[in-house]
């Protein structure tokens, strides 16, 4: 028999992994649009440089383009917007397997027989792996959200307890 305190700890940790997958999903897709937004300016000031460059344009422009160009492969360069959202879509992924994961153990807390210790053991297992992965964000160097982590857990939690009809 499952004890009410481990049917509350594996219906949280779902959910944890339900809210953190939107989340960095979502953080992916904002560190997406940065970077694409970064080399249409990177582009955009390339451009003028080539036409100052080729005397379409005064002095002044191709000072101040090349000024942008360097000024925008740093920030590209600093950013680094393509590596963290890559690192955050992999930790996205790995929150969905996460998610996937609890809800089997989640399953089997309603088997006839299931065991307590066992069920409490795996999902503090899941528990530590959620938080490797969630990690590696850090590690990347994406910074916390918190409005869009809340966000996102309203999201998770309506969408999780509506798939169980809680």
């Amino acid at each position: 028999m499952v004890t009410d305190r481990t049917r509350t700890d594996v219906w949280q940790g779902m959910l944890d992994a339900a809210r953190l997958g939107y989340y960095y999903q979502a953080l992916a897709d904002r560190h997406r649009r940065k970077h694409t937004v970064v080399r249409f300016l990177l582009i955009a000031a390339a451009a003028g440089g080539i036409g100052a460059a080729l005397d379409a344009l005064p002095d002044t422009v191709r000072l101040v383009a090349g000024a942008a160009v360097a000024a925008i492969a740093a920030w590209d360069l600093a950013a680094d917007y393509a590596r963290k959202a890559a690192v955050l879509h992999a930790v996205h992924i790995e929150c969905a397997f996460l998610e996937i994961e609890w809800a089997k153990l989640w399953a089997a807390v309603d088997r006839p027989g299931a065991d307590d210790a066992k069920i409490a053991r795996e999902n503090w297992k899941l528990a530590e792996r959620l938080t490797e992965v969630t990690g590696r964000a850090g590690a990347a160097g994406v910074q916390r959200d918190e409005k869009l982590n809340e966000e996102c857990a309203e999201t998770a939690y309506r969408v999780v307890a509506g798939s169980y009809a809680v």
